[in-house]
Order: structure tokens, then C-alpha cells, then sequence
């Protein structure tokens, strides 16, 4: 039976143990403390490094002065997120003493049963200074079941300080090393931290170790590297690095200057010419530039409020080798600032996955221009950011609305929103001064495409009457929380060629103007707005379900929904806007075939909006109007149908709904349809199973009750009319296209996986659950407790738990889960059954990890807080009574308020 590298690596453990005592402030010759070296060289090292490989990380004396038990498990075994690691570890503050032959027993207590073998890596500047023994304890080591190799990296000793604890590799078959400087110590971990490899060089060459040093990209999966001799011109194929299996890539080379290359095709390349000196081995990180994601972000447009939460809508069209949440950040900073760190205001992690996003930022209290960037979360020069625009912030900015100045009862409102931009902003619609219903009020962050799905579409009241489109500032009441307002009429809306053009001075937004055939423009002319119209006019064609603004003195052809080729399914909506002027100004929204040549495309929410090269201010201006003002609102509703019966009827498919029975979406007991919602705001509860869930906008669902727990269908009442099963019998793709939720696993045909669906399952695995919720938390960490349980502990920000069950044996049961919108779900269980990286907190409380990207520190601020005492059983009265304090009551009183 063939054995995977990845069993190799499981079964082999490192755990590291690094110096925190006040003498790692010492300065090194290069310039820089032993720490600040100690930094940069950790973070090469574990963005090298197999994540997957077990790695443990215990540091000592970073805490408290003077006390030798302060000796801390910063990262239990197991895979580990290297970047993440890595900014923990530079928190951390040396002031400490060096209790190396303690700190020697915590690393060996980290290491798992199941290990076959094991190193501890011990990296630290000084000799033992609380009294231990770590020869002592090497012994101890030496004498295990497993083979324990203990290595000695004395970063900065002499040669005299490394003989004094050399007995520590001595006894364990590790190495001895004494690193000076940040090179050397780099050379030093990958050596004490992966296999060993016996290979003697050849006379008059080196054994040199090969790795890469990531660019703010990220790190590739593998690397091929080659070598060109300067002096001979000899190249050389030195081999294929896997980063699953290793660090780093051990190759042989004659002495003399080399150019090595390291090339990981599409994702990215580097190169260094080095001096191999014969006899002498290292390690040469190779500088790689990885690709970065392919991002369409616009231009802000108008002012935004001070001291909010700011959007900006973007796109990631194509993602690169860095995918994780902290990878890619806004960052605010001053405008003639340098780089990315030059007096940074304040910074925001942003996604970077493939799809639309609506990325965040907290503003400034005070006014004025600032720089707002997006980049990798690195330090860098200006020039290097991915997107970077100067922003105005004022207390009260100007907001304006465009909008048509009547639709009919229940339609859509399309609206285009210029300045303010607040994240908790909302676009209402108001009567009689006063909201009409929360059905008609949207939150800005879901007016635009984002990671849950298409933008949330403003719905005109169902009673016809005179209205006002208001948008409202968080944080204000009364007047002042009134930026703009806007006319709107609900009623019975004139066809297009009964339109007329409103009358001078009346203001607002104008529909069409006059019928294009009487104005002589020809009868393949669809909509037009006549040159003298002073504002845009708005057009809703019903067809294809295209909305827009369309510039003063330009027309437009009809618009199709047709098809990408010839029989396939009908695609994006194309049009043509031309200009009335001489030259005639041409504009296209996805065109047929389309070359850099004619000029250039810009992408937007209905497509690629392309313009042929010109330089006139009417183009300028007619390209700003149209990628502010386009929206695709999808097919009219009425030519989507319920799916059709299978020609088994009655022949349940075992995934939960009978595809045998036809029906329509109406008679699903849970929708979420434009004018036909089961509840205000999609959040459903299923009285029978108590499952909950918020249902994605155009979808329907049924849950139905088993012995084993609820299952339930959810039906895509749009587009290929998809659907997602929870808990189905016998999903013939186990392995494929099933995702964990609190409520068990979410399943779906990946063959027609897209962003939409995709973000429906994101939706739905943040919010299915069939427990109430004890507490979230908001921006800061907070305390939960269910007293007459006992359950107690301390979340991390924007994480939440579930109300615990008791389960047959006594034990409680809950669900950690972060609800971060911009990241995917992650999700911690406590005595739950499945989930891995497994941790007892103590006995009885088991907690495990059943979805990727849960960070070290999250998960160990959970395990650390966690408590359940029992209480009393009745009648037990164990203790006497005692006069009452009344500071714990405000205690007990405080904690119960948050919850």
C-alpha cells in the first residue's frame, strides 16, 4: 500500500520553543535586536512552511518579569496558519527569565500520542536561569517511547554558553548550532526542522537548501528550480519543490556564481544569482513575485461622511495566490504618504476571493482629502498598490438620488446614489414624512453586489400615491439624519411612446423624451434623451430587465438578452449607446468580439461596458453617467417556472423533495420572492423541527422532520433554477459538494457552481441552526454565561454561541461560530461529534474544529475561557450562608444585561 507524503508529515511533529527574555533586546551586529531579527526571520519561515505539517509553538518569559513559570503554549500541535502565527508571535514583548529545562517539558507534553517521531527546537539566547536542569530533562527525553531529536539553535551565544547546554542535542540526537545573525538563523530552523537527509557534498562543491521568500502575493503550492553557471554557461534542472512535503529543496553545487530561478508557471516566478563557495553549506531564499488577484474597483464618487463606516464596492474578476481574510486590506493614510505603513490612520481586512464584495473602512472624524489604497497586507511603496484614490471627507457631505419619477405599484425602484456612502446608511421610502414600512428600506451595504448574492432591489409600495425616496445617515435622528430626498410617484406609468418630456424647471429625473421614430431618428432607435434635457433620462426596459440612465443627446438600439452561442441559454444583456453629435460617440454593454484595439472596457454589475477610443469630454461624461447608472435586474419573474414533474411521478429522489410532484413556488411553505415573502426579511423558523435559517433572496425552501433531524430542500427560483439539500439521503457525490452548517451538511450539484449559488450557500451556512443563540459578540470581545447551567467563558469578536444542550451522557453540547460577513463560516463544536484538531479543554469538554481558517487565537481563547461547573443539585447546601456583597451583584447584573 502506497503511502501519501502527507501521512509522512503527519506522523512526524515539530515543536518550537522561542526565547522571550529580556536579554533577546541585545543588539546583534547587523544593527537590530535579537528579537526584531528573531520577527522577520519566523515570518519566512512559517509562510514557507507546509501548513499542513503538525507544528507546535511554546514561548517563555514575554509576560511577566522575574517569574519562571511564565512559560506559554502560544499554538498547540497541529497545521497551523503561517501568516497568522506569525503576527502573534510579533506581539510579542521580551522581559522575562529563561526557564529552559521547563519550557523543555511543556514542548515534550505537546507533542500528540500518535507521533512516530518528533524535534523540539529550542531557540534561545541564554543559559537557564531558574534553577532546571535541561541536561536532565534531555536525559528524560532520550529515554521516551518515540524518538525525540531536541536541537540547540543559540541565537548569539558564544561558544562557551552553546557547550554548557550542547547536552540537550547531544542526548537526543539533535542538532548544535550558533546562529550570529538573521541569515544564519534562517539557515538554522529549516535544518532543525525538517528531516534529515544524508548527503555529504562532493569535494569542491556545496550542499545548499532551496526555498523562496514570498512577495506580498503569497506563497505557491510548488516551485520548480533551475541554475545557470556564469562561468560555464551550464544550466541545470535542480528539481520540483513541494511546500506539502518540505521547506525547502537540498541540491548540490559546484563552486562559483549562479543564477537560480524559481518558477511556478502561471502563479508567479523569481530569480537570484548567488555565490556557492565550496564547503560551505546554506540556505538561499529565491525572491518570488507571485500573482495577485485581478481587481475592477470604480472610482468613488462624491464625498463621504466623517467618522463612519465607509464602502466601497469592488470585484475580484480573478483571484490570486493569497485568498485568506487578513490577506488584502484598505488602508487610509495621508495623501503625499510614501508607502503603505507612512502614518497609516487606519486599516480594514477585505476578501479576495473571485466575486463582488463590498469592502469597508472606517473614515476619519476630521475632515479633508485623504489617500484610501487597497494592497496586500504588507508594507510597500505607493506605486506597487493594487487601487488607490484621494477621498474627501466631510461631516455632512452632499448626497444626491437618481431615480425615475414614477413606477408602479410594487416595482422595483432603481436608484443611483451619489456621496454619503456610509455603510449603515439606508435608502428609504418615505409618506407623510414618515417611513412607509420596513419593507421599503435597504441598508447601503445591500444595495450593492456582494458575497451573499445580487444587490437587494428597493420595492415600491403596493398602494399607489405620492412618496418621497429619502436617504438617511446612521448615528443621526430627526432633520439631521436626512441627506437627500427625492419625489417618487407609485401609480399606473405611461408606455415608453406615450412618454412625454417633463416641463422646464420641474427638476428631477426625466424619463424618455419624445417618441425617437417622430423625431426623426430612425426606427431602429429604441430610447433616447433629448440634448436639451439638462439631466439624465431613466429607462426600465421590461424585455431584457435592463435598467438605466442614458446621458442628455444619446440613443440607444433595442437591448437583447440573447444567448453567448448559438442554441445555449440566453446571457447578458447588449445595447448600444450612441451620441446625437457629429462625430457620433459609440458606447456598447457586452459586445460581440471586442479587441484592446477599438479602446477600452471597463467592468460593471450587467457586464463589460466598452467605448471606442476618443478623447472628447461627451464621452467622458456619457461613461461616467452610464457605469454609475446600468443595473441588469435579471429575466422578468414571469418567465421562470416551477420545475417540471419527472416522468416517475411519486419517485422520491432521497435528496428530500419528490421530483414526481410538481408544483408551484407559491405552495413552498418558506419564500422569499419579490412581493411574495413568508416573512419581512427572509428569516425563517420552522415551528415543527425549530430549524432557522435566512433565505436567499429568490429562493423557496420545505424542511421536513426525521428521526435523524430536519432536512431541507432550497429551490433557485431564478436563473438554472438550482437547488440545495440539507442532510439529504445518499448524496451520490459525498466527497463533492457538500459544506458543513450548525445544522448538519448543505449539498448541491457543483457542475452548477457560480458566484450566485455560491453565495446562497454562503448565506445559508451562516445562519441554518436549530439552536437559539446565548450570545454574539460585536466588535470586541465579550463574556457569555448560562448561570444555571454553569457554561461560561469569553468570545472573540464577531464570534457567537449556541445555547448548550444536554446530551444522554450528561455532557453539554453548543456551537462556536464566527459571523464575520466578509469571511467564510468557521465553526468550533463542543463536545460534538465529527470535526478535527480535536483539543479536551478539561475533562468532559472536548471542543473541535469542523471547518477550515479557524485562527490559533480564536480557538484558544475559547479553550482557555470555557467553564462548566454543575450546579448544586436541590437541597444541597454545601456551604453556609454568608453575608451578601453587593458588588457581585452588580457583577452577576452587568453580565446578564449583555447577554
Amino acid at each position: 500500500m502506497a503511502i501519501t507524503n502527507a501521512a509522512i508529515a503527519q506522523d512526524r511533529s515539530t515543536v518550537l520553543v522561542l526565547d522571550g527574555s529580556g536579554s533577546m533586546w541585545a543588539q546583534l551586529p547587523e544593527g537590530r535586536s535579537r528579537i526584531e531579527v528573531a520577527r522577520d526571520v519566523l515570518d519566512d519561515f512559517l509562510s514557507a512552511r507546509d501548513p499542513a505539517a503538525p507544528l507546535g509553538m511554546i514561548a517563555y518569559g514575554h509576560n511577566r518579569k522575574g517569574d519562571c513559570s511564565d512559560i506559554e503554549t502560544i499554538a498547540p500541535t497541529g497545521p497551523q496558519d503561517g501568516r497568522a502565527l506569525g503576527q502573534r508571535l510579533r506581539t510579542l514583548m521580551p522581559r522575562g527569565k529563561t526557564p529552559l529545562a521547563d519550557a523543555l517539558r511543556r514542548a515534550a507534553a505537546e507533542i500528540p500520542a500518535t507521533a512516530e517521531e518528533a524535534d523540539i527546537v529550542l531557540v534561545t539566547d541564554g543559559l537557564e536561569t531558574c534553577g532546571g536542569d535541561p541536561c536532565a530533562v534531555a536525559a528524560e527525553l532520550a529515554a521516551q517511547g518515540i524518538p525525540v531529536r531536541a536541537h540547540v539553535v543559540g541565537f548569539g551565544l558564544t561558544e562557551g554558553e552553546v557547550r554548557q547546554i550542547a547536552c540537550i542535542a547531544d542526548q537526543t540526537g539533535g542538532l548544535v548550532l550558533a546562529p550570529q545573525s538573521g541569515a544564519a538563523l534562517s539557515d538554522a530552523l529549516l535544518r532543525t526542522t525538517s528531516a534529515p537527509v544524508d548527503a555529504p557534498a562532493l569535494p569542491g562543491s556545496a550542499t545548499i537548501n532551496l526555498t523562496i521568500r514570498a512577495d506580498i502575493a503569497g506563497r505557491p503550492d510548488a516551485v520548480t528550480f533551475r541554475a545557470v553557471s556564469e562561468a560555464m554557461g551550464e544550466t541545470r534542472e535542480l528539481g520540483r519543490l513541494d511546500f506539502a512535503t518540505a521547506g525547502y529543496l537540498p541540491v548540490e553545487l559546484a563552486g562559483g556564481n549562479w543564477l537560480i530561478t524559481a518558477d511556478a508557471g502561471n502563479d508567479g516566478n523569481g530569480e537570484i544569482v548567488a555565490r556557492i563557495v565550496a564547503g560551505e553549506n546554506t540556505t538561499i531564499y529565491v525572491p518570488f513575485r507571485g500573482l495577485l488577484p485581478s481587481l475592477d474597483m470604480p472610482a468613488p464618487t462624491g464625498a463621504f461622511r466623517a467618522g463612519v463606516n465607509g464602502l466601497m464596492p469592488y470585484r475580484i474578476t480573478e483571484e490570486g495566490l493569497a485568498t485568506g481574510g487578513g490577506d488584502f486590506v484598505f488602508s487610509l493614510l495621508p495623501v503625499d504618504a510614501a508607502d503603505t505603513a507612512d502614518r497609516r490612520i487606519d486599516y480594514a481586512t477585505q476578501d479576495s476571493r473571485k466575486g463582488s464584495h463590498v469592502g469597508t473602512f472606517r473614515t476619519p472624524a476630521e475632515p479633508g482629502d485623504y489617500l484610501l489604497i487597497f494592497h496586500r497586507n504588507a508594507q510597500m511603496p505607493i506605486d506597487e498598490v493594487m487601487e488607490r484614490f484621494v477621498i474627501t471627507v466631510e461631516t455632512r457631505p452632499e448626497v444626491s438620488l437618481i431615480a425615475p419619477p414614477a413606477v408602479a405599484p410594487g416595482a422595483r425602484v432603481p436608484v443611483t446614489v451619489t456621496g454619503g456612502m456610509g455603510n449603515s446608511d439606508r435608502i428609504e421610502i418615505w409618506k407623510g414624512g414618515a417611513l412607509y414600512s420596513w419593507d421599503q428600506s435597504i441598508y447601503i451595504q445591500e444595495f450593492f453586489d456582494n458575497n451573499y448574492g445580487l444587490a437587494k432591489p428597493l420595492l415600491a409600495p403596493s398602494e399607489p400615491g405620492e412618496y418621497e425616496i429619502v436617504y438617511v445617515f446612521s448615528e443621526l435622528d430627526g432633520e439631521a439624519a436626512m441627506a437627500a430626498r427625492l419625489p417618487l410617484s407609485v401609480g399606473e406609468v405611461p408606455e415608453l411612446d406615450e412618454a412625454s418630456v417633463a416641463p422646464e424647471g420641474s427638476g428631477g429625473l426625466q424619463q424618455a423624451g419624445t417618441d425617437p421614430a417622430e423625431a426623426g431618428l430612425g426606427e431602429d432607435v429604441a430610447f433616447a434623451c433629448p440634448a436639451d434635457n439638462g439631466v439624465p433620462c431613466f429607462f426600465d426596459d421590461p424585455a431584457t430587465g435592463l435598467v438605466f440612465a442614458l446621458p442628455p443627446g444619446w440613443i440607444t438600439d433595442q437591448p437583447t438578452r440573447e444567448a453567448m452561442t448559438a442554441g445555449g441559454k440566453p446571457g447578458l444583456v447588449r445595447v448600444n449607446f450612441f451620441s446625437t453629435s457629429d462625430p457620433v460617440e459609440t458606447i456598447t454593454l457586452n459586445p460581440h468580439q471586442w479587441t484592446t484595439m477599438n479602446g477600452p472596457c471597463i467592468d460593471i454589475q450587467p457586464g463589460a461596458l466598452c467605448r471606442f477610443k476618443s478623447d472628447s469630454p461627451e464621452m467622458a461624461r456619457a461613461i461616467e453617467v452610464l457605469s454609475r447608472g446600468i443595473r441588469d435586474m435579471g429575466p422578468p419573474a414571469t418567465t421562470i417556472a416551477p420545475p417540471q414533474a419527472d416522468a416517475q411521478a411519486g419517485s422520491g429522489d432521497g435528496h428530500g423533495e419528490d421530483p414526481g410532484a410538481a408544483r408551484a413556488w407559491s405552495d413552498h411553505p418558506f419564500r422569499c420572492l419579490p412581493g411574495d415573502k413568508t416573512q419581512d426579511i427572509c428569516d425563517m423558523k420552522d415551528e415543527i423541527t425549530g430549524l432557522s435559517f435566512l433565505l436567499p433572496e429568490n429562493w423557496v425552501a420545505e424542511v421536513l422532520a426525521t428521526p435523524d433531524g430536519p432536512r431541507a430542500d432550497f429551490f433557485e427560483v431564478a436563473g438554472d433554477a438550482r437547488s440545495i439539500h440539507l442532510n439529504p439521503i445518499d448524496w451520490p457525490t459525498p466527497d463533492s459538494g457538500c459544506f458543513f452548517s450548525r445544522a448538519g451538511e448543505l449539498c448541491t450539484d457543483m457542475a452548477l457552481m457560480d458566484d450566485t449559488l455560491n453565495n446562497a450557500i454562503k448565506v445559508l451556512r451562516r445562519y441554518l441552526r436549530t439552536g437559539d443563540v446565548l450570545r454574539n459578540c460585536g466588535e470586541e470581545t465579550c463574556p457569555y454565561a448560562l448561570p444555571w447551567r454553569g457554561f461560561s467563558g469569553m468570545l472573540p469578536n464577531k464570534w457567537g454561541v449556541e445555547m448548550p444542550r444536554l446530551r444522554p451522557d450528561g455532557l453539554l453540547s453548543s456551537w462556536y461560530y464566527s459571523f464575520t460577513p466578509d469571511l467564510d463560516l468557521r465553526l468550533i463544536g463542543l463536545n460534538q461529534p465529527g470535526g478535527d484538531n480535536c483539543v479536551m479543554a478539561f475533562e468532559g469538554a472536548e471542543l473541535c474544529e469542523f471547518t477550515p481558517y479557524v485562527s490559533t487565537q480564536e480557538f484558544d481563547a475559547i479553550r482557555s475561557t470555557l467553564r462548566i461547573v454543575p450546579p448544586r443539585a436541590p437541597g444541597d447546601f454545601g456551604t453556609p450562608a454568608r453575608k451578601v456583597d453587593f458588588k457581585d451583584i452588580d457583577r452577576v447584573i452587568s453580565i446578564i444585561r449583555e447577554n
